[in-house]
């Protein structure tokens, strides 16, 4: 995207560490000159991108997503690392998982991981960035964090960090036991939110160690380069958007 809408998106971005330095969006910040229709209305965004988000929780949510964690729950990070790519479209990385992995096989995630020793999450994202994509992130804003997120499968609290990141000059060296494929998200994708799908998927119900059901769900997802982002990544994604096209 090019032109007064790649300035619009820019604006926004800037915003974030505002946005994200608050109480996450208190009544006080929506009503302010901060979020009002100067920055995040029509001249910013424009119609076109201000569309309704559906609900993109999987229907089988509770305990997974919308219930509480677990009180042995590990806590983890993930990096929303935004760049401008060489036409100024705002970029967000994220990874394919190899099929062999224990947890989110084949899925679309963040680049994150569980906490070490006495790291910070910011810390944590930003290492495990580099471990997982073989660049360094070279952060020029620390933009803060959105609201934890609870993942069921792997039993981890995560907590999702944002920052802006200088354009990678490397190129990208994925770690191949835990990145299948970098993915590059450009943000007015995200914004405008024209290609969602719905997943139907399919869980073994097991007991004593045995199958002995099993149970479909429905999950919108949304797609990007061929692949389908849906679960937690999808939530957190979708929390990103809400935030940069709040009025």
């Amino acid at each position: 995207m090019v032109g007064d809408d790649a300035m619009s998106e820019s604006e926004a971005v800037a915003a974030l560490p505002s946005l994200l330095g608050s109480s996450l969006l208190g009544s006080s910040l929506l009503g302010s000159s901060l979020l009002g229709s100067s920055l995040l209305g029509s001249s910013l965004l424009g119609s076109s991108l201000r569309l309704p988000r559906a609900d993109v929780a999987p229907a089988l949510s509770y305990g997974r997503h919308r219930g509480p964690a677990r009180p042995d729950a590990r806590i983890a990070a993930v990096s929303i690392a935004l760049f401008q790519d060489e036409d100024d479209q705002w970029i967000i990385p994220l990874t394919l998982r190899p099929k062999s992995l224990q947890h989110h096989a084949g899925q679309v995630c963040l680049p994150g991981g569980r906490l070490e020793g006495n790291e910070n999450p910011s810390q944590a994202a930003l290492r495990e960035f580099e471990e997982e994509l073989g660049v360094r992130a070279e952060v020029t804003c620390h933009c803060g964090e959105l609201s934890t997120q609870y993942v069921y499968a792997s039993n981890n609290l995560v907590h999702p960090v944002v920052s802006v990141i200088s354009r990678p000059i490397k190129p990208w060296q994925p770690d191949p036991v835990e990145v299948a494929e970098v993915i590059l998200l450009p943000l007015v994708k995200l914004l405008r939110n024209r290609d969602e799908c719905e997943l139907a998927l399919r869980r073994e119900v097991r007991h004593d160690g045995q199958t002995v059901d099993h149970m479909v769900f429905r999950a919108t997802a949304f797609q990007c380069g061929g692949h389908r982002i849906w679960g937690a990544t999808a939530l957190i994604l979708d929390q990103l958007a809400r935030i940069l096209l709040s009025v």
